[in-house]
């Protein structure tokens, strides 16, 4: 037993070992909750400025606040029982959907224990955030066994992004980089925004993590319940439920590197082929599901028209990736010459299939992204390793370059994570774009809560009906742009309603509406001559609550 422990001990010393050590793990802790806490300054940020901003609402969510209502909206369902979605952003009676399951879920966990839905969306963006660094990490053992390689690895992808913040300046205020506008290709800028983000990338971690141990060389073993067979079904079934998306690039990746495989030496493998049929075929029923849904749900079908997320141009796509696609380029010219690089063929397949969805003509193009920074990492910890560090024969120099290297390529999500919170320190929280809201709506959110039902109707104006659902629960008249259903009308319907005092009543019948809402923001719209007509039930300072 000594003598076991002598040797782990040994092999620590010398950075090579094929499991992960207990100190590894206390690395990876302490650096995730590092990045997780560095997540949430924003917020440490705001509420340090809360006092002086005592006559407005911080709504709770500060990167893509526009999705992010939606998700607490879905929570909102799950606070009344339900399970399926229905979209609380549009007015119309329509029928439910068995996606982003994960929001009904928290909002399940949310109504059982009495914590405010917001509250569980911003724990949950911890938990899933430190499942995700575990991930990467063990992806990182997988396929290196000396430590330095596999902490060079963790860094990279956590921390690496490309040159949008220089682009968004010279262009004059453009986000389209994706190290600007897809945070689910970034690891750290995914901890950001919501749950499922993270919770993707783990899952697409360790699904690789099993890929990769399926080609080794040497590996002999079919799936079963006890050698990562159960768990690779699980892993497609939590991806198809969390993010569909990711499984097309990852199962195109798959497939292609098999078939490559399989037609180079003219047999194909039985134990590949079964592995292969455990990882995509328990996402087949779910996928089949989703297809039958978008095409005999109306509501659903309307959604998935107006949810167009486009890729950048190619050139945008290159900056958003620049300082990883640098570092990287010699380990993928090297992977295209390495016949027996099992990993590297593995990497390079996928990241080839994922550049070719996300420029195939689909309105989700962007949403293939998912993930990207993982092969890039691993191409740019080999060429690292490789070819850049050699360079350096003096080892002082290769980690004070290292040392002033990080942040530089980490200066993208550094812009990204504090860019939203200018207005505040500024003092000017109108210029948030509905991040702050008049304080006087949330005592009118609280008044709604108590009074409505999930299909009552409340016509507000848009920054306003963003958030309605999310902390109201009910339904509003034009809330999103996807999730609103014939968004462009409802968006001028209510516009024209606030403003011109033409067709009253037409509104309000054709949309059910209970409740109206006038305060500041509807009174940027217009003096709101239809009022005149409607019976005053309650106020909150300058908001007032009106009823037909």
């Amino acid at each position: 037993m000594r003598q076991t422990t002598r040797l782990k001990d040994e092999i620590m010393r010398s950075g090579f070992t094929a499991h992960i050590a207990p100190t590894e793990w206390r690395w990876v802790i302490v650096v995730a909750v590092a990045l997780i806490l560095l997540a949430f300054a924003p917020y440490g940020l705001l509420a340090l400025r809360g006092p002086s901003e005592a006559g407005w609402q911080f709504m709770g969510i500060l990167h893509n606040s526009r999705d992010g209502a939606t998700y607490l909206s879905k929570m909102m369902l799950g606070t009344h029982g339900e399970w399926l979605v229905h979209f609380q952003h549009t007015p119309e009676s329509h029928g439910g959907a068995f996606i982003q399951v994960l929001y009904p879920l928290l909002g399940q966990v949310a109504g059982l224990t009495g914590v405010p839905v917001l509250v569980v969306f911003h724990l949950m963006r911890a938990l899933s955030a430190v499942l995700m660094y575990l991930a990467l990490y063990q992806l990182a053992a997988t396929i290196w066994m000396r430590i330095r390689t596999r902490r060079i690895f963790f860094v990279l992808v956590s921390l690496a992004a490309g040159l949008g913040w220089l682009y968004a300046i010279l262009s004059g205020g453009r986000v389209d980089s994706p190290d600007l506008s897809i945070p689910e290709a970034f690891p750290l800028q995914s901890t950001f925004v919501n749950v499922h983000f993270p919770l993707t990338l783990a899952c697409v971690a360790l699904l690789v993590s099993i890929i990769i141990e399926i080609f080794r060389p040497g590996a002999t073993e079919e799936p079963t319940l006890s050698n990562g067979g159960l768990t690779a079904v699980l892993l497609s079934l939590a991806l198809a439920l969390l993010y569909p998306q990711a499984l097309v690039p990852l199962g195109g990746a798959l497939v292609t590197y098999a078939g490559w495989r399989w037609l180079s030496k003219r047999h194909v493998n039985r134990r590949e082929l079964f592995w292969l049929l455990v990882i995509l075929l328990p996402a087949v029923p779910i996928a089949a599901y989703y297809g039958a849904v978008v095409m005999y749900n109306p509501a659903m079908a309307e959604w998935s028209r107006q949810n167009v997320t486009a890729a950048p141009p190619l050139p945008v796509l290159l900056i958003g990736f620049a300082f990883p696609l640098i570092i990287a380029l010699p380990g993928i010219i090297r992977a295209f010459g390495r016949y027996e690089a099992h990993d590297d063929h593995f990497m390079l397949a996928w990241l080839i299939v994922m550049l070719v969805c996300i420029y195939l003509p689909t309105n989700i193009q962007r949403r293939f992204a998912v993930g990207m920074m993982l092969p890039l990492a691993y191409f740019a910890t080999r060429a690292l390793e490789a070819f850049w560090l050699p360079q350096f024969s003096n080892r002082r120099w290769r980690y004070r370059v290292m040392i002033l290297f990080v942040p530089l390529i980490a200066l993208t999500h550094l812009f990204v994570l504090f860019i939203p919170t200018l207005p505040i320190v500024a003092g000017r929280p109108q210029d948030t774009q509905g991040l702050y809201l008049e304080r006087d709506y949330a005592a009118v959110f609280e008044w709604l809560r108590e009074r409505t039902r999930l299909t009552d109707v409340v016509l507000a104006s848009e920054p306003v009906s963003l958030w309605l659902p999310g902390w109201a629960g009910t339904r509003v008249v034009y809330g999103h742009p996807f999730e609103t259903l014939q968004a462009d009308v409802k968006k001028d319907a209510i516009r024209a309603w606030y403003a011109s005092g033409q067709d009253c009543q037409t509104l309000i019948d054709d949309y059910s509406i209970r409740f109206i809402l006038y305060g500041p923001e509807e009174a940027k719209i217009g003096d709101g001559p239809c009022l005149a007509e409607l019976q005053q039930v309650a106020r909150s300072g300058d908001v007032t609550i009106y009823a037909p």
